[in-house]
């Protein structure tokens, strides 16, 4: 006999809800960073102990929860919120949230308790809620303007999870890291801390601290390094195609070294909103092996858009979002990075040993040739410094079958070297750099030995127009093929 159909009751609903609303320790903690950053923090610290297992506490400097209106209640009931009040409101969303779920969830699922206060108040309250999200206990307490939010025991009221957690803990803690870096990355002048300990008289370690300035790119200094900082290029543009979207952030350079072994440092943004974008991930990836094969490219990208172009609400942590015009956007995206890389599709690195300008006199470097269009002048520049890296290039690509001259100038030797370059049969260049000398190919500058520089066909891998590459090394003190 078939059972009868019965409502579920209210605690079972909650419960049920709750843990699809809040799936693992990095969803936890993106519902209380988004809040902070909502309450509009400019400091925002992350603190956790054994990897988030044992305490979890958000500490912002925002503007705190006010008691009126009975606000302390509403805070953890279920689908109150101070971010819409309409459904029609979505087309005009501002903040991280909007739902009201994330406290009320939160409350389910582990042992939570809020300090807060506004600027109204002379002190701080302190709110114990029970499982259900009412107020357990409440006291007066000591702080300043802002809200703190502390989880324990997270996941212990749903076993076969708690048991999976924390079996898995420390990997969780490590897609934490990750969660949290994206809001680092974006967040200009905000500050964010997170910090760990483990075990009870163990140090805290600090593994994430921005500085708050105000700058998209220190902030990747901060986060990966100035190494990361010295691969990327900045990108600022409007895409083409009335998709009404301006793109910026910061991508890696087409060159060799600036890419990774693995895309795990691709960040996209919709108006400052962590999002996964997966077709504009693959469409930057498949561009960038175009220029360096089995790479990946940093990506700290951001798109500005109306807010009536895309649907967030979509799946509970609000990652996945629909795009009203996507192929429209793809295209103007691809469009925009190969008008950015286009110079970079004809520039061949050639390794060591160029010793001519660039940074230095004498000293090795990387040597490279430039351009698709053919022009007759090629420069190298220096900023002194012997003995220094030095880099030479010859820019916009150079004449098939006819001479050209070409220009070596370095700021420590200030020479001038004009030489014929062509192919067939291949011509040589004088590299001298006796300060204040100047020399052509015929005359070369005294005292210093000429190398030869031999131009060869490439048209596989050349445009027609400039059709050879060149490889090996150039020194000028001693002299070499290239």
């Amino acid at each position: 006999m078939a059972s009868a159909i019965v409502p579920i009751s209210q605690d079972a609903i909650h419960r049920i809800c709750s843990g699809q609303v809040v799936l693992d320790l990095a969803g936890a903690v993106k519902e209380l960073v988004e809040n902070a950053l909502d309450a509009g923090a400019t400091n925002v610290e992350v603190r956790l102990k054994e990897h988030g297992a044992e305490c979890i506490e958000v500490v912002d400097n925002g503007a705190g929860v006010s008691p009126d209106d009975n606000g302390y209640a509403a805070l953890t009931q279920k689908y109150a919120t101070s971010k819409i009040s309409e459904f029609d409101d979505l087309l005009a969303l501002a903040s991280f949230g909007f739902r009201g779920e994330a406290l009320s969830s939160l409350c389910a699922l582990s042992d939570l308790s809020v300090t807060t206060r506004t600027e109204r108040e002379d002190a701080g309250t302190r709110l114990e809620y029970d499982h259900r999200g009412g107020i357990a206990r409440q006291e007066t307490v000591a702080r300043a303007v802002g809200t703190t939010v502390t989880l324990r025991r997270i996941f212990s009221t749903l076993p076969v999870r708690h048991k999976e957690f924390t079996r898995n803990v420390k990997r969780e803690y490590g897609k934490l890291l990750t969660l949290l870096q994206a809001y680092a990355l974006v967040s200009a002048g905000v500050r964010i801390i997170c910090s760990h300990q483990s075990g009870k008289s163990g140090s805290r370690a600090t593994v994430i601290h921005t500085q708050g300035t105000g700058s998209v790119k220190q902030n990747i200094a901060t986060v990966f390094g100035a190494k990361t900082v010295a691969a990327v290029v900045p990108v600022e543009m409007d895409l083409e195609g009335g998709c009404g979207c301006h793109l910026s952030g910061f991508v890696s350079r087409a060159a060799a070294g600036c890419g990774r072994g693995a895309g795990d440092r691709q960040f996209f943004y919709i108006n400052g909103r962590p999002v996964d974008l997966p077709k504009v991930s693959k469409l930057l990836n498949e561009l960038f092996r175009t220029f360096c094969h089995n790479q990946f490219p940093v990506a700290v990208l951001n798109f500005q858009m109306p807010t009536d172009s895309y649907d967030v609400n979509v799946t509970p942590d609000k990652r996945k979002v629909l795009l009203h015009s996507e192929n429209e956007l793809l295209q103007a995206v691809k469009a925009a990075l190969e008008r950015m890389y286009a110079p970079s599709r004809y520039t061949y690195a050639v390794g060591g040993g160029a010793g001519v300008g660039g940074d230095g006199g004498f000293g090795g470097g990387a040597m490279e040739v430039a351009g698709s269009n053919p022009v007759g002048i090629g420069g190298v520049d220096g900023d002194g410094g012997e003995n220094a890296e030095g880099v030479l290039r010859i820019v916009g690509g150079v004449v098939k079958g006819e001479p050209t001259e070409a220009m070596v100038e370095g700021a420590s030797a200030g020479a001038w070297l004009l030489g014929g370059v062509g192919t067939p049969p291949g011509g040589s260049l004088a590299l001298g750099t006796s300060t204040g000398t100047h020399a052509d190919i015929d005359d070369p500058v005294p005292g210093e030995e000429k190398g030869s520089l031999a131009l060869r066909p490439l048209d596989a891998l050349t445009p027609p127009d400039a059709g050879m590459m060149l490889d090996g090394d150039v020194d000028s003190r001693r002299g070499g093929e290239a």
